[in-house]
């Protein structure tokens, strides 16, 4: 039967941590305290802006798999870039059945769901849900405010480029993949020059980012 102790530290080392190492040595030294094996040891440098972090990504794959029962981290903050994002994460640990523990600020959220986890988290399902609001609410008072502005809301028109070039360079035997080369411009952009006749077109899902052939 695999060991109950199993834990993964993770650590994103900010741009104005004073000492990299001391936060690993800690987190190791908590985890001898609360009697866990590290089997897992991820550190990386990120901004707290991306919640997809190789790392981060690293060690919850790991919990989902079963191979830790316990993630350490230094800070709240490390593990996710608002309350909303590091809800998500927990939760994801506590539908696994992994320990969450904050080793410098005395946060020990468990999966078996004691009072003190319980609490913890219905306090973050709260300001996360107040964080969400608020974006909410900012999103819409800004595009209030641009309409009074009379500013265009949505994507800017997209500048293809001109008919009888495409036209020119498809007749010579040029690929679509080699006239947006030559254009600097998408496939998709190239074919609706061809087709609308250099026209603008709003640019939609399709020209957002093509797809070179």
């Amino acid at each position: 039967m695999a060991s109950d102790t199993r834990a993964a530290l993770y650590h994103r080392v900010s741009t104005v941590d004073q000492n990299q190492h001391a936060a690993r040595t800690e987190l190791r030294a908590a985890a001898r305290r609360l009697g866990l094996r590290v089997v897992l040891d991820v550190r990386e440098t990120g901004s707290g802006a991306n919640n997809q972090r190789p790392g981060l990504v690293k060690v919850l794959e790991a919990a989902q798999r079963g191979d830790v029962n316990a993630v350490l981290v230094w800070k709240l903050d490390r593990f996710g870039r608002s309350a909303f994002d590091l809800l998500g994460n927990i939760r994801q640990l506590e539908a696994a059945g992994v320990r969450f523990v904050a080793v410098t600020q005395g946060i020990d959220i468990r999966p078996s769901g004691d009072p003190m986890s319980r609490l913890l988290l219905t306090m973050l399902s709260a300001v996360a849900e107040f964080e969400r609001d608020l974006v909410v609410e900012r999103t819409r008072l800004g595009l209030a405010n641009a309409r009074r502005a009379g500013r265009r809301l949505g994507r800017p028109p997209l500048a293809l480029p001109a008919a009888a070039t495409v036209q020119q360079l498809k007749a010579s035997g040029a690929t679509w993949a080699g006239i947006a080369d030559q254009l600097k411009c998408t496939v998709w952009a190239a074919r609706m020059a061809a087709k609308k006749g250099g026209r603008k077109q709003s640019l939609g899902s399709r020209g957002k980012r093509g797809v070179r052939q």
